[in-house]
């Protein structure tokens, strides 16, 4: 009888926290290429709590910061990333 070591097993169903941090890591990403520069710092000072290395990691940071914004949006059935978008764009342009 050979066992198997539960190190080597990947589950099925990933927990629901890394499913919801993979997805608010594509809205992030998505956001990023809507941008156009997602390798500048220009945003970490905006976004980002300081510590991030370039605007995609600032987006990240704020898009997990708007988590419950992104799922509740979701629950109405309205587009995350347009609602999302659209208040990047006004908290850019004020």
């Amino acid at each position: 009888m050979k066992l198997i070591k539960h190190d080597n097993v990947t589950p099925l169903h990933p927990p629901m926290e890394a499913r919801e941090y993979k997805y608010l890591k594509h809205l992030a990403s998505a956001m990023s290429l809507y941008l156009e520069n997602p390798h500048g710092t220009e945003l970490v000072c905006i976004l980002g709590s300081g510590y991030e290395k370039d605007n995609r990691h600032a987006l990240e940071t704020w898009v997990a910061y708007h988590r419950n914004e992104v799922f509740e949006t979701r629950l109405q059935g309205r587009s995350p990333l347009h609602h999302l978008i659209e208040k990047l764009e006004n908290l850019l342009v004020n």
